[in-house]
């Protein structure tokens, strides 16, 4: 018998009535289904805070951007992420021919997404140069986080490698050597999927935890270049085409003051992978349509990014 149809018993000035059938309240959502939603129509908070903070002539030249992105995070993006989410990253270690060319394999749905971000948008190179959102100006840092902001509605894992794509043009901007910013910038400030390059941010390491100064990674100069040995424990956007990190140099004291920045390449600039595996995928709780995982560094080619004695503060901008 279905426990839901039995007969309850109801009291009455505690004496016991006939048995009457139960009444079973149907269970209430969580939350609303946004499904569908347009986000942007829908914000009143967030239309008046940007008549509040960006000037009308800018306001109204953005309005489409806004709205197109408040369409897509309630339609298309959402149907997007939940298809990334049923069908994370996949690590496959060695190509069919057995050789090391450890590589990530995307569903076409988080593709779409990093189309949508990296290419229509342009999200990682608003606030650095002109020609994004068809602006003759880097776009203004509150619309792009307005941007933003309307994006993650639809889905937020991908808004790892966007911002830490951004945030390391920033440091590479601020800090690396002419030559190194002429090497990078170019690639990471493209919209163009055959030549952009993006970038992450590599920290955690099992030896500190979030005590950087115990970080264990070594960067020793060899033969004219520098090469990082070690491991990092938890790296998110683990496959990106360029990763900022900490390593201490050999003879660098110990703790935070001695520590620096590299930039490190995923291809070196013959077209050849760098010295470094990614070791496994992590099974993350949330954010599982992008990639995290452990990377073993194998004297892997690394360029100082500003002042080898700075490195944490530097990164610390990030």
């Amino acid at each position: 018998m279905n426990v839901h149809s039995r007969p309850a018993k109801r009291q009455i000035r505690g004496k016991s009535t006939a048995s009457v059938p139960a009444q079973v309240a149907a269970p209430s959502p969580i939350a609303p289904d946004c499904s569908g939603q347009d986000f942007y129509a829908m914000d009143a908070g967030l239309r008046q805070l940007l008549a509040l903070y960006l000037p009308s002539a800018q306001r109204a030249r953005l309005e489409p951007y806004f709205a197109r992105l408040g369409v897509l995070a309630g339609g298309r993006l959402d149907e997007l992420a939940r298809a990334a989410d049923r069908n994370g990253p996949l690590l496959h270690p060695r190509d069919r021919f057995g050789r090391d060319e450890d590589w990530i394999e995307y569903h076409p749905s988080y593709r779409e997404m990093e189309a949508i971000a990296f290419g229509e948008f342009q999200f990682h190179a608003m606030s650095h140069r002109a020609g994004t959102l068809g602006l003759d100006l880097p776009v203004p840092p509150v619309a792009k986080y307005a941007c933003q902001y309307l994006f993650v509605q639809g889905e937020f894992g991908i808004m790892c490698p966007i911002s830490v794509t951004d945030t390391s043009i920033y440091l590479i901007r601020k800090y690396a050597s002419p030559e190194l910013k002429r090497y990078l910038l170019p690639r990471m400030l493209s919209a163009d999927p055959a030549v952009q390059w993006k970038g992450t941010q590599f920290m955690t390491e099992q030896a500190g935890g979030s005590d950087i100064g115990q970080v264990e990674t070594v960067a020793r100069h060899q033969g004219g270049a520098w090469r990082l040995y070690g491991e990092k424990w938890f790296c998110s956007h683990a496959d990106a085409d360029v990763a900022l990190m900490l390593a201490r140099p050999e003879g660098a004291p110990a703790g935070t003051q001695g520590l620096a920045l590299f930039a490190l390449p995923r291809r070196l600039e013959d077209g050849s992978r760098n010295s470094y595996r990614i070791v496994r995928l992590k099974d993350k709780l949330g954010t599982r349509c992008m990639a995290s995982g452990e990377i073993k560094l194998e004297g892997a080619v690394a360029y100082p990014v500003g002042r080898l004695d700075q490195g944490l503060k530097q990164m610390m901008d990030q």
